[in-house]
């Protein structure tokens, strides 16, 4: 694929790794299409009032919003790409608001990088065809999406499992752990997207000690979520720490599918929770057990 890029706008600075990653998700969605090398998209990149324009004068929708593409035809549906044969085919037209894209970028909290990114593949595949009206094409446009993102490891489980290590790293710091010095931290992702932390905290009579796994929990519980996604939990250890088997039985009271392991530099091990612990209770158990 040929990527022409245009960056006509001063309202918002663009990091080099944005434009780089822009890039790699368009040429990500050419090789998972089998586009032709020789298929053109235009990217540019405009301030709100320049798309704001572009909207009123394509669309009669008198606001800016983040993304426009224009096909060959500037029309009504994308042509079919050349996939092969030596001429240049020019598929369409990528305008993304930058401004948009930054405060976005914000709002969902992934930044700028990600925003843009996910904007350019949005776009490219409006131009091969795909659509958002109907429920049902919504889904299988969001399920493209997420094949370039996860190739580029930035699809909604990679930016959730950051975020969680994020977390966990900044509870490590509150850790107290003054007979083994050994400090953990940990962050719980419930279903409804939320994150709640927690650390080992540890006690002369060593049985109230607490891991920092099922502190994390028991906060995320306390605070009245009870259906638990995913776990992350970090120490300064040369390997991923795994979790002891009493949180392992912890997590599957709760329903926690995912456990991400970090070593001190961030480098992730995931695995499922059946891996780490095959025949753990679970409240429909006991539940049958009592009828």
């Amino acid at each position: 694929m040929i990527i022409t890029f245009a960056n006509e706008q001063k309202q918002v600075k663009i990091p080099s790794k944005a434009k780089k990653l822009l890039l790699a998700g368009l040429k990500t969605v050419g090789k998972l299409h089998k586009l032709s090398e020789q298929t053109v998209v235009d990217v540019t990149l405009v301030d709100d009032k320049e798309i704001h324009k572009l909207n009123k004068e394509y669309r009669k929708v008198d606001r800016p919003t983040d993304v426009l593409s224009f096909a060959l035809d500037e029309g009504e549906e994308a042509e079919p790409a050349v996939t092969g044969g030596p001429e240049e085919h020019l598929l369409g037209g990528i305008v993304i608001s930058a401004e948009t894209a930054e405060r976005q970028g914000e709002e969902y909290g992934h930044g700028l990088n990600r925003e843009l990114t996910y904007l350019a593949v949005h776009g490219c595949l409006h131009l091969l065809g795909y659509d958002h009206m109907q429920e049902e094409d919504k889904l299988k446009m969001r399920a493209e999406e997420e094949k370039v993102l996860a190739a580029l490891n930035l699809s909604e489980s990679d930016l959730a499992s950051t975020e969680l290590l994020k977390a966990a790293q900044e509870a490590r710091k509150k850790a107290y752990a003054p007979y083994s010095g050994f400090k953990v931290g940990a962050a719980v992702l419930t279903k409804n997207g939320k994150i709640f932390s927690g650390c080992n905290i540890e006690n002369a009579s060593y049985g109230m000690t607490i891991c920092a796994e099922r502190c994390a929990i028991f906060n995320a519980v306390a605070a009245g979520e009870q259906d638990l996604e995913a776990l992350c939990l970090t120490a300064e250890t040369e390997d991923p720490v795994t979790p002891c088997g009493a949180c392992r039985q912890v997590m599957s009271e709760f329903g926690l599918q995912t456990v991400i392991m970090a070593d001190k530099k961030g480098h992730l091990v995931t695995k499922s929770l059946s891996e780490l612990l095959p025949d753990g209770f679970k409240r429909k158990d006991l539940t049958k057990a009592k009828k």
